[in-house]
């Protein structure tokens, strides 16, 4: 399963970095991205060194010419794209009564419009390198996958997270689509859905140990999860041995969701 073409966003830290080394050591071919370029070149760089292939390239990803950039940049260097790793986010809590339309334009620029561009150029490739039968029917693209990271706050509500938690739900639905979209020609697309995991989402709010433990206490498996937990799961929606799921979200949040 090795030598696929796997684009990474958010590679920097966090589970989008456990997910680029997870992919690196199947052997496959990296396009990683993140705002953060120095942090994101030493990723690179550590894959390299190690044995690797990884390239990386600076990208804001609610920019179009950002994500046509990431697009060219994985085609020109490996001449295909099988799998996109979708783990850039951007959180901000705010109560829902002091959020101005400024807040709104953000998050879903960074959230709903960056997952939309990046989804969309990535499920146009994949259809592209399927192309045709000679009864004109399309051709299978079996090592096609998309994974979109998202919160648990996709089905959880919470009056300071409004905003935010809207983007996380539109993305899961706009998976959906996608799914439906690609399974024509034997591609998937899925969602993971994330909480409680160290260095991510949650490290944004909750700073100190009251804090922490709190989250730890609401989470039934009584402990905070590490980024390459959830970088397991990414490659496992990636594989062959999940070939016939598609259109859904995998919740990686030591049962937070069963308390709920």
């Amino acid at each position: 399963m090795g030598g696929r073409t796997v684009i990474v966003t958010g590679a920097a830290r966090g589970v989008g970095r456990a997910a680029a080394l997870r992919f690196a050591k199947n052997k496959d071919r990296l396009v990683l991205t993140d705002a953060d370029a120095n942090a994101g070149r030493a990723v690179a760089e550590q894959i390299t060194t190690a044995g690797g292939t990884a390239n990386f390239i600076e990208a804001e990803l609610h920019k179009k010419l950002d994500v046509h950039n990431v697009v060219a940049d994985a085609l020109d260097t490996y001449g295909q794209i099988n799998v996109l790793i979708h783990c850039d986010s951007h959180f901000e809590a705010k109560p829902l009564l002091d959020t101005k339309i400024d807040d709104y334009e953000t998050l879903f620029d960074r959230n709903v419009r960056a997952a939309y561009l990046l989804n969309r150029a990535v499920a146009r490739e994949i259809v592209n390198q399927a192309g045709e039968n000679d009864d004109g029917g399309p051709n299978t693209a079996h090592s096609g996958a998309i994974v979109n990271v998202v919160s648990t706050e996709a089905v959880t509500a919470n009056a300071d997270h409004a905003l935010f938690a809207a983007t996380q739900g539109a993305i899961v639905q706009f998976t959906k689509a996608v799914a439906l979209t690609l399974s024509p020609y034997g591609a998937r697309a899925n969602a993971v859905g994330v909480a409680a995991i160290k260095s991510e989402l949650d490290d944004l709010e909750v700073q100190s140990r009251e804090e922490k433990q709190a989250v730890v206490s609401a989470t039934p498996l009584a402990r905070r999860a590490e980024p390459e937990e959830v970088a397991g799961s990414l490659f496992f929606l990636a594989s062959k041995e999940a070939s016939f799921i598609t259109g859904q979200t995998l919740m990686v949040d030591g049962g937070q969701l069963a308390v709920h």
